[in-house]
């Protein structure tokens, strides 16, 4: 997994859950971000479906993916990232 794509996806969900930059870790979740709630979940989605042109909105295990490190695998094995 390349430094790039962990930080792409860092930056995307740090916009969509309006975070300073930064402010997420690769151990980050939702249980410790604030923004990070049902709503939130919902802005990183759509978030990474604009940045990977609609490539995630057919990945219906994305919506239980609570986390950046969850995230990240899920790109990963899909070949997104």
């Amino acid at each position: 997994m390349s430094e790039d794509c962990k930080s792409t996806l860092m930056m995307i969900i740090e916009k969509a859950l309006e975070l300073e930059p930064g402010a997420l870790k690769v151990d980050s979740n939702s249980e410790r971000i604030e923004n990070w709630d049902s709503l939130g979940q919902l802005s990183i989605l759509v978030a990474l479906d604009r940045h990977f042109d609609g490539r995630i909105s057919s990945l219906s295990e994305m919506a239980e993916a609570n986390s950046v490190l969850k995230i990240l695998k899920i790109l990963k094995k899909n070949s997104i990232c």
